[in-house]
């Protein structure tokens, strides 16, 4: 284990930030099952999560669901973006994208169990959330990630953090996130509280 995780470290290092080569011998492994690079993908959270309120949803952060609500979510005030109700959250008139916002990751495949955002009548649109920051009131940039050239969903692990997203990306798995904007859409710029 000690050894795929150091060949992990020196394969993500070499393929996300300086495209050194690595030692084709102990990367062959990863380039043969890039699966086996969810290093987050711990199976002992297979059961699903508990439900939430309406007004709530899961996001994962290093490894970890936490959940966010959506203040306002049930008030005349309330606002949608797209199909999805953002209750008195969206922070009009932002900077977007902004370094000094966190991310949020709306991930459009198979999430873990109970994570998953549906909406009734809207399954092309489910998704779940990877998120750069933990717990507090948080603003967060939101950001689309969509399967990718090798996406294949018999075999996909869902990521939960933002190193193994990065790794799916680096395999092709997951095509690289864009922006809301990018997406056709407004900027999306949102602030919630993170719990666990």
């Amino acid at each position: 284990m000690k050894k795929f995780l150091v060949t992990l470290t020196a394969v993500v290092g070499a393929s996300l930030f300086t495209g050194c080569a690595v030692d084709a011998a102990d990367s062959q492994d990863l380039e043969t099952d890039p699966a086996s690079a969810h290093v987050d993908a711990d199976l002992s959270h297979a059961h699903a999560l508990p439900a939430i309120g309406a007004d709530q949803e899961y996001s994962f952060f290093a490894g970890l669901p936490f959940k966010f609500k959506f203040p306002g979510f049930f008030s005349p005030q309330a606002e949608t973006f797209f199909i999805w109700n953002f209750g008195t959250s969206i922070q009009h008139n932002a900077t977007y994208p902004s370094s000094s916002h966190g991310r949020l990751y709306g991930v459009f495949a198979p999430g873990p169990a109970g994570s998953v955002h549906h909406v009734d009548g809207q399954d092309g649109f489910d998704h779940y959330h990877i998120m750069s920051q933990g717990p507090g009131t948080r603003t967060f940039d939101v950001f689309l990630v969509f399967p990718g050239p090798k996406f294949n969903p018999a075999t996909f692990i869902a990521p939960r953090s933002e190193l193994a997203m990065n790794i799916s990306i680096a395999f092709g798995i997951l095509a690289a996130p864009i922006t809301t904007t990018d997406a056709g859409f407004g900027p999306l710029v949102f602030t919630v509280p993170v719990t666990l």
